[in-house]
This record gives structure tokens, C-alpha cells and sequence, in this order.
């Protein structure tokens, strides 16, 4: 059975090449071959580079790699060609099934080209006294990785294609993403390499090689007993998941073809509780209201507006650099803070179903945090390249988490206590109603101040260190982190506690809102 499967698997490689698409084949097989030199010739091109400098690109590289192979298959148009439920009903061993699947994901045209890839890294590797068997042995794992990585990312890909949940799975992935690749761009722009790489550079390159994603590409450039465990209990595991897959695909029934046209997008997305379904229909809202799309808009256009100003009036770059920071990060914590009102045609079905109040305000926040995660991951890499502040990291993670947490509970409280009427759905959100009292100037000045007076014990400490170098990074990440988290469960468990006692009026407020 197994070499039945990987026969399969060969003949499946080569149908393109006698189909009437052929030289359409040939064409993506020759772009491939291209890529994959450049990516050799580069790879060879690290040994005339310091030797930290070429293992932290070694495990960068590594490591990026078997990401892409676990998530290219959400961007595949076409099938899973060895998906075990296609074998399901066939007179097969499930056991062969699994070998011959695991072997069969070595045969492919990107896997060869990893394959190339690695042998590259290993010589330059060796080239810079790495031992020999290390280099091999990780070029061995990072291959067998990536192609077990490749099976368990068709799998969940097409469950999430199944259950409707492909475009909320992308937009996770893409913010994800930009959470990820904006700070490493970045980094890598902004720093100097000519005498080698930075110290952030490599601590981060060796704790990366210790988790599954970059453990083999470790064990290449340095040959770490550590990380040569990580990469080959990743293995383990990867198989282990796969065996699971192929069990679960044999010991079920195939999914019903109208399944997909039943999704519940975000809605299936999310777990299946109180807290879940709020924010899942929380983020639906905030993806089509175009009341919500005009407050985020608002955010990057607040940060920067300072910014040409005090250009003009002569402050150094490096010091304009550090000011959208906290204007961003303490305006996503703000944003929420009038969720009720805007969410008023809803809110009468949480109160009448009797949702939790602390279910109410965490699901509120959820398309927030999911906004906050890639935009405050980019501007932190953003300042820290334009100020220069990279060996600073700490601190302007600090002072982001401080506001952004802070703002998220001071948030939750004020929806709760004092909402004011908003434009109604459909409504241009710069058509505002009248409002009789001061509520609407009030509270979100209120929230504003609070947010950053919970912000001053990190941001004090933060301009020390980010102005005078005073080296207290540490500080402000613990400060930022503890008071942040502090106030977030302090404003949740608050306004969950005056959701709950003041159920009928917020009613009546989202009458008039």
C-alpha cells in the first residue's frame, strides 16, 4: 500500500507535463528552478559572511520555510492529491495509508527545492566549523518537517474550506503575517550587518532555533544538541498528528459537498460559547459598518499627525520618531469605548438571553485585539527602525501594552456606564445626533486621560531609557505588561458587574442612541 500511495504520488507530479497545459508546466517548472538557484547561490553566498551572521540567516530562512509550507495550503485552489478520506472507503490499510502519505509529501517540486536549499546551508554551515554530521542530519529533519507540515496544513485547510471559514482563516493568517514580517523587514533594513549580525539578532536567531518551526535549521548552522531535540520531537509530533488525521479521516464519514454553503464563517470560527459568539459577530460588524472602518481609519491618522509639525519645528528625527507610538496605542484601547452604543440593535438579545457580563465585555474586544495585534506589531518595528531604538525593544513594547490594555479595560467600563448616541447603522459616521447632555464630550475625554494616566508608570521610565539611555528595558516591560493586564481585568470584571445591574437602561439608551 505504501508504495502504491507513492506511486500515486509521482504519477499525480507528472500529469501536468502530458496534459495540453504542458508548456504552461514547464513554464512554472522553469520559474521554480530559477527561485530555487537564486536561493542556493544565496544561501552559498552566507560563507563569505561573518559566522553568526550566516546562522542567524540559516535559521531565519529555515524557519520561514516550514511556516510557508504549513500555510500554503490555505492559498491552494485545487484539492488535497493525498488526502486520506479519498481512501476512506477504499479496501486499504489505514497504517499504509499514513507511511505512504508521509512519503509521498517528500515528492514534490518544492521539497526538492528545499532539498537544494539545505545542502547549500549545510556546506556554508560547514564552511564555518559547524561539524559535519550536524549540518546533515538538520538538512535531513528540516526537509522531513516541511513535508510532514505540508500534510497536517492540507488537512486543516480543508476543514476550514468545509466549514465556510476560508476567508476568516486568511485574514488571520494575513494579520498574522504582517504581526511577523513587518518587524523582521524592518530590523533587517535598519540594522547594520558589515561587521556582523546585531546581538538582538542573534539571541533571537538561537531562540528561535529552539522552537519547532526553526529547531532544524539550528541544528545546520550550529549544531545544537538542544536544538537538534526540538527538530526531531517536532517530527514526532508532526507524525503523530498526521497518524491522527488519517484515523480520524477513516473512522468518520466523508463530509457532505454542502457543507461549505452552510458555513457560519467567524461564527464557526470561534468557540462555541457565549464569549465566542459575541466576538465573532463583533467582528463581523466591524468588518461591514462603516461607522467602525471610519474609527480605525482614524487611528494611523491621529499617530502621525503630530509628526510634520514637530519636523518643522526642528525636533530631531530620532525623537519625533517615538511620538505616534503611544498616540496609536492608547486610541485602540480608546476605541471601544462607546461599543454599546453602536451595537444597540444586538444588545437587547444579549440581556434577554442572559449573557454573562464578563462574556459581553471580552467578546466586545476581540476585533480590536485582532486589529491591535499587526498594527502595533508594525508601528512598534517602525519606531524602533526610524528611532534607532531596537536595543530599546523592551521599553516600547512596554508602553504599547501599558496604553493598549489599559484603554481595553478603562473601555469596558465606560460602554457599559456612560454610552452616548452614535449615527445610526447606514448612517454616514460623520452624521452625529444631538445629544442633550455633556455625556458625549465627557466620556470619551474621560477614557482618554485614564488610559494614559495608567500609562505614566511605563512611559516615565520609557523616556528615561529611550532619551537618556538609562537602561531600564526590563522595568518597563514588567511595569507595562502588569499595569495594563491590571486594569484590563480590573475594567472587564467592572463593567461585566454594571452590564449586569443596568441591563434596562442600556436598553433604553440604545433606544435613543
Amino acid at each position: 500500500m505504501v508504495a502504491h500511495v507513492v506511486r500515486l504520488r509521482i504519477a499525480e507530479t507528472l500529469v501536468p507535463f502530458r496534459s495540453p497545459g504542458w508548456v504552461r508546466a514547464l513554464a512554472a517548472l522553469a520559474c521554480a528552478v530559477v527561485v530555487a538557484a537564486a536561493g542556493v547561490w544565496g544561501a552559498l553566498a552566507l560563507a563569505d559572511l561573518p559566522a553568526d551572521t550566516s546562522r542567524v540567516a540559516t535559521v531565519a530562512v529555515g524557519s520561514v520555510i516550514s511556516i510557508a509550507f504549513f500555510l500554503a495550503p490555505f492559498g491552494a485552489s485545487r484539492p488535497d492529491p493525498l488526502d486520506p478520506a479519498a481512501y476512506a472507503l477504499l479496501p486499504v490499510s489505514r497504517t499504509g495509508v499514513a507511511i505512504g502519505g508521509a512519503l509521498a509529501s517528500l515528492i514534490s517540486v518544492p521539497v526538492v527545492a528545499v532539498l537544494a536549499l539545505d545542502i547549500a546551508l549545510a556546506i556554508t554551515a560547514v564552511a564555518h566549523g559547524a561539524p559535519v554530521w550536524a549540518a546533515a542530519v538538520g538538512a535531513a529533519c528540516h526537509v522531513i518537517t516541511c513535508g510532514l507540515l505540508a500534510r497536517l496544513g492540507f488537512a486543516v485547510a480543508v476543514r476550514v474550506r468545509l466549514g465556510g471559514r476560508a476567508r476568516e482563516g486568511a485574514v488571520l493568517v494575513l494579520a498574522i503575517g504582517i504581526a511577523v514580517v513587518v518587524p523582521l523587514v524592518s530590523y533587517a533594513i535598519s540594522s547594520s550587518w558589515y561587521l556582523g549580525a546585531p546581538a538582538i539578532a542573534v539571541r533571537s536567531g538561537e531562540i528561535v532555533a529552539l522552537t519547532p518551526p526553526g529547531a532544524a535549521a539550528g541544528v545546520i548552522g550550529a549544531g545544537s544538541f538542544a536544538s537538534l531535540g526540538v527538530a526531531l520531537g517536532t517530527i514526532v509530533v508532526a507524525a503523530c498528528c498526521w497518524a491522527v488525521v488519517v484515523r480520524r479521516a477513516f473512522s468518520s464519514l466523508p463530509p457532505s459537498p454542502t457543507a461549505h454553503r452552510s458555513g457560519l464563517g467567524w461564527l464557526g470560527l470561534f468557540p462555541r460559547t457565549a464569549t465566542g459568539a459575541i466576538g465573532a459577530r463583533s467582528v463581523i460588524y466591524w468588518a461591514v459598518d462603516v461607522r467602525y472602518l471610519a474609527n480605525l481609519v482614524i487611528i494611523p491618522v491621529a499617530g502621525l499627525l503630530p509628526v510634520v509639525p514637530l519636523m518643522i519645528a526642528g525636533v530631531p528625527a530620532n525623537i519625533v520618531a517615538l511620538v505616534p507610538l503611544p498616540i496609536i496605542a492608547a486610541f485602540i484601547g480608546w476605541i471601544a469605548h462607546n461599543d454599546l452604543a453602536y451595537d444597540s440593535e444586538a444588545l437587547w438579545l444579549h440581556l434577554v438571553t442572559g449573557v454573562r457580563g464578563t462574556a459581553d465585555r471580552l467578546g466586545r474586544l476581540v476585533p480590536i485585539a485582532i486589529f491591535a495585534i499587526p498594527v502595533l506589531s508594525a508601528t512598534i518595528a517602525l519606531t524602533a527602525s526610524f528611532a534607532d531604538a531596537w536595543d530599546h525593544l523592551g521599553s516600547l513594547v512596554g508602553v504599547a501594552l501599558a496604553l493598549t490594555l489599559a484603554g481595553f479595560g478603562v473601555s469596558s467600563v465606560s460602554s457599559a456606564a456612560v454610552p452616548y448616541p452614535v449615527a445610526r447603522p447606514g448612517d454616514s459616521p460623520f452624521r452625529q445626533p444631538q445629544r442633550a447632555g455633556a455625556r458625549g464630550a465627557i466620556a470619551p475625554t474621560l477614557v482618554l486621560l485614564l488610559t494614559i494616566a495608567a500609562g505614566v508608570p511605563a512611559m516615565i521610565p520609557a523616556a528615561a531609557t529611550l532619551l537618556d539611555d538609562a537602561q531600564r528595558d526590563a522595568e518597563v516591560l514588567l511595569t507595562g505588561t502588569g499595569t495594563g493586564a491590571a486594569v484590563l481585568i480590573v475594567g472587564v470584571l467592572v463593567g461585566a458587574l454594571i452590564f449586569q445591574r443596568r441591563g434596562h437602561l442600556l436598553v433604553d439608551i440604545g433606544r435613543v442612541a
